[in-house]
């Protein structure tokens, strides 16, 4: 720079001359063997503003201003109202015309969805790699998949939006005691809590985060070039939220935290949660939320998962309904928490019932079906769980024709995020 400052003069020889002046950013470069590129976004940014501002002669603006007849003409409207008048026509402009612009696909019905809202390729600090098919894609097979996952989530943005306004929109309901959830699951209910707080990032809606990343994290099967495999956006165990609007969720598996440091998480929290009703009749976060929750808890979101058998999985859901929820939907206190249990989502392997099986699985089995006849896992948790009678609540993936929106590579159980899951995550905040 000193050189090119030697021999590039300002109104000499240009016009004009952009300093990074970056002699104590050293801190924000990419690092990996790399001090000479800055992280993005970044120092690269305000740049590129100073750089942006170059571009518009403003002194004619403004001369141009002055000399017109018409100050409150709408064209030179520069007040954030008129922004949001303008943004607020282009919206309706694109769903009228019903082109391939329109973001919001076709069941948005004219919803002013916030042009924040989203996310996409790891743009969240809370996404996980081997859920977004964006950050893993190897060939055009995979794009597809990503794309048709993406357009699901467009399709339903009006109804993510709106479950997310009235929860986090303070005009709606502001005398609203803000919520403390629990969520413990396996990693299918991971990722309802990654969806939620990912949409809410994207809103600016989250205050205080703490996402336990793991140093080391096993690649996803079937990526040809695995690009995290430890810190940020690999995988977690724990985690937890808390938004603007004051309400909590803290994420924690139900067996133990995976790959080696299962003794670092709770075993078993429904055994927990059992000796806990018996003892006192109530149950609370236990001890291994990402950061310690604020009060009691509001609501407990359960979810069994698809890791165990049927007849352990049919165990331990009465075990559940009978040891945890049903005592407490008897209890009298005004301080039990509301009790939701999601469904396990449907498997789309190309098996008989949809099923990952137990042992090696050819390559032919290992390709998702775009749709099943039945979801089992699911069947078997309405079949025991009830709502109003053993749960508050249950909550319906509904997803038995969405086999195209899988991660697939080998894994035809979580889905591609966002997609499928947003909805779920949506609907949940419903509930709460």
């Amino acid at each position: 720079a000193e050189l090119e400052k030697q021999i590039i003069k300002t109104g000499v020889n240009v016009d004009v001359l952009l300093d990074y002046d970056d002699l104590e950013l050293g801190a924000l470069h990419v690092h990996k063997g790399d001090c000479l590129h800055y992280c993005m976004p970044g120092a690269v940014d305000l740049v590129g503003a100073r750089l942006l501002e170059k571009f518009s002669d403003t002194e004619q603006k403004l001369e141009d201003f002055d000399k017109s007849d018409n100050h409150g003409d709408h064209q030179n409207d520069t007040s954030f109202s008129g922004t949001e008048q303008r943004v607020e026509d282009g919206n309706e402009s694109e769903t009228e015309d019903g082109g391939d612009d329109n973001r919001n696909g076709d069941q948005n019905d004219n919803v002013n969805i916030p042009v924040t809202m989203g996310y996409y390729n790891l743009s969240c600090p809370f996404e996980m790699y081997k859920y977004s098919c964006a950050a893993m894609q190897d060939n055009e097979s995979d794009e597809q998949v990503t794309a048709a996952s993406m357009q699901y989530y467009q399709q339903h943005l009006s109804e993510i939006w709106r479950a997310f306004d009235s929860v986090f929109n303070d005009q709606i309901n502001p005398q609203q005691k803000p919520k403390r959830i629990f969520m413990t699951g396996d990693s299918l209910l991971r990722q309802v809590f990654i969806s939620i707080a990912c949409n809410a990032f994207s809103l600016n809606a989250v205050e205080r985060s703490e996402v336990q990343w793991r140093k080391k994290w096993p690649c996803p099967k079937g990526i040809a070039k695995c690009a995290i495999t430890g810190g940020v956006h690999s995988g977690f165990d724990a985690a937890s939220v808390r938004f603007t609007n004051g309400m909590e969720i803290h994420y924690v598996p139900h067996g133990g935290f995976a790959y080696g440091n299962r003794s670092q998480g709770e075993s078993d929290v429904l055994q927990r949660m059992k000796r806990q009703v018996d003892d006192s009749g109530e149950i609370d976060f236990g001890t291994k939320t990402a950061f310690p929750p604020s009060g009691p808890m509001d609501v407990l979101v359960y979810e069994l998962g698809a890791h165990r058998k049927p007849r352990k999985s049919r165990e331990m859901l009465n075990s559940f309904a009978s040891d945890i929820a049903m005592p407490l939907m008897r209890s009298k206190s005004e301080q039990r928490p509301k009790i939701v249990y999601v469904t396990t989502p449907t498997a789309h392997f190309n098996t008989t019932d949809g099923q990952h099986m137990s042992g090696k699985m050819g390559d032919e089995q290992k390709q998702c079906v775009d749709r099943v006849t039945h979801n089992p896992r699911a069947e078997l948790e309405k079949q025991i769980l009830k709502a109003g009678v053993n749960v508050d609540a249950l909550l319906d993936y509904d997803d038995l024709e969405l086999g195209a929106l899988h991660v697939h590579k080998g894994d035809c159980l979580h889905y591609c995020m966002p997609g499928a899951v947003d909805v779920v995550g949506a609907r949940l905040l419903e509930l709460f």
